[in-house]
């Protein structure tokens, strides 16, 4: 077995070009991040405080907002195949700047806040797109309902940006009988960490 390991070490040195202070005892690289077993990839770190999602009602000309978020953001650009998004945020934060408005919104007929009082994506696929734009591929529930969306986020320096456009009644949140004037334009806003 020592032979074994020990014609492994040399192959690593001629076909590798390591010198003997690169070989460690388990024949792998300590300076090589080319040979690293481990996914040592850095993670942006967002800022979870000041993060937050809004939305606009189309067909009403309706803005607001959902919070009571947590999530969980594995994202790196340079390792897209490893990257996930999952969350939720709570019905009853959601405001519209209409306290009756908003009440309403809570009973059964629509988001069922009592038997829901969350909403919850979580990510299957993150996909590159174009330069700093990226389609994440996930899983929506609203009112017990799952249904697929594609969110496109863009990134810079300080910030990662998403939005993405549902229907209410495709999760029974039926506000109009037609299905158009149910749409819903969402944004997400996640700062990045210094």
């Amino acid at each position: 077995m020592k032979l074994f390991i020990y014609i492994i070490l040399i192959n690593l040195y001629i076909v590798h070009g390591f010198s003997q202070n690169e070989i460690t005892n388990n024949g792998y690289t300590s300076n090589s991040d080319e040979y690293a077993l481990i996914n040592d990839v850095k993670r942006i770190e967002f800022d979870k405080e000041n993060s937050r999602v809004s939305f606009d009602f189309i067909s009403e000309e309706t803005s607001g907002t959902i919070s009571g978020l947590d999530f969980k953001i594995d994202f790196n650009p340079e390792d897209i195949e490893n990257a996930s998004f999952k969350g939720t945020a709570l019905i009853k934060t959601l405001d519209t700047d209409n306290f009756l408005r908003d009440g309403h919104l809570m009973w059964e007929k629509f988001f069922y806040k009592k038997k829901y009082p969350t909403i919850s994506f979580s990510s299957s696929q993150v996909v590159p797109f174009e330069s700093n734009t990226f389609k994440v591929i996930g899983n929506l529930t609203i009112k017990g309902k799952q249904k697929e969306v594609i969110i496109t986020f863009t990134l810079d320096k300080s910030k990662l940006l998403g939005k993405t456009i549902i229907y209410t009644s495709d999760f029974d949140v039926n506000i109009h009988d037609e299905r158009e004037k149910n749409k819903l334009e969402v944004q997400f806003h996640f700062p990045i960490l210094e």
